[in-house]
């Protein structure tokens, strides 16, 4: 008997998969699966999801020397679209509840560092407090359609951008019927209604010191997810990793603190520009602002594989 309950267990799992409908592609330089519920027009949907990724990243990705970001970085001001000036307000706003720990302005010190680490040598501190009279994004003005960014400022969304296109994704697919469905960007994640058995969607938050385990299994709908940690990405110089998220306040990379965060929000932008800025923040002060905060939950684990968690985050982990 016990074989035959195995067999329909799976089976109902198999079955209730073939209700959603998948894709994979590589884009904004990682995987993006979006998965979404099956109906007749779900392949045409996924299509133009796709589509809008592509088309956002062309207007945000600093990598690309024609995108709106750098062509304002170079311009110095100009008009831009409806979803730059949106993303930059986003991010004013992280900036605002971190105390400037979270900054788009930050993109001279990552440069710095960049070439640092070409050249196989540290910035000096001149050429850090150099570059960090740059760094402020107060300097960054919005004016009704128009961007003006002072004192040399270039600004960098690398640290929301991704989260925030997660975002347009998911009401993309809202507004085109879609009410069960998830957009992952590489752990940028946005998921709404429910998975394929009719439960919340449940996502493993994996452990920082080994990729094949999970530290904690969180369930959750209508909800944005976001790490940040500095085991995936560093810069590398003599020999040494630097983390690649930079203290816009000292100038110097973070490695003293958390080794991985992970912040669930009301979207993915805010969670994706929090785990950034509480990277800088530190354990302490980010579980004290996300205590205070509605709607905003965080883990973090020390380099000692000690895990601390804000006040209600157990309510997504409970059964």
């Amino acid at each position: 008997s016990k074989i035959f309950f195995c067999i329909i267990f799976l089976f109902s799992s198999l079955v209730n998969a073939s209700r959603f409908i998948s894709r994979v592609e590589m884009l904004m330089d990682t995987f993006v699966e979006i998965k979404i519920e099956k109906k007749p027009s779900s392949e045409k949907i996924l299509e133009n999801s796709f589509k809008l990724i592509k088309n956002l990243e062309k207007k945000l990705s600093i990598f690309n020397p024609e995108s709106e970001v750098s062509k304002i970085n170079k311009l110095k001001k100009g008009k831009v679209s409806p979803v730059l000036i949106e993303v930059i307000k986003t991010s004013f706003k992280i900036s605002e509840i971190t105390e400037g720990a979270f900054d788009i302005t930050c993109k001279p010190l990552i440069d710095l560092y960049r070439k640092s680490s070409l050249k196989n040598h540290l910035p000096s501190p001149f050429e850090i407090q150099k570059t960090l009279k740059k760094v402020n994004w107060h300097n960054v003005k919005i004016n009704g359609k128009e961007i003006h960014l002072l004192h040399g400022a270039e600004i960098d969304l690398g640290g929301i951008a991704k989260g925030y296109i997660v975002d347009k994704v998911a009401e993309f697919l809202k507004s085109n019927g879609i009410k069960n469905g998830i957009v992952n960007a590489g752990g940028d994640i946005y998921c709404f209604g429910l998975n394929p058995d009719g439960k919340k969607w449940k996502i493993g938050i994996r452990d920082p010191f080994d990729r094949k385990k999970v530290i904690e299994i969180i369930k959750v709908s209508d909800r944005g997810i976001a790490t940040s940690g500095n085991y995936e990405r560093y810069f590398k110089i003599k020999n040494k990793k630097l983390g690649h998220i930079v203290n816009p306040k000292t100038g110097k990379t973070v490695q003293e603190f958390p080794v991985s965060i992970t912040v669930i929000g009301k979207t993915c932008a805010e969670a994706d520009g929090l785990a950034t800025g509480f990277f800088v923040l530190g354990i302490k002060k980010s579980i004290e602002i996300a205590n205070k905060m509605k709607d905003i939950e965080v883990i973090i684990v020390d380099r000692n594989r000690k895990i601390y968690t804000s006040k209600n985050f157990s309510n997504f982990t409970l059964p």
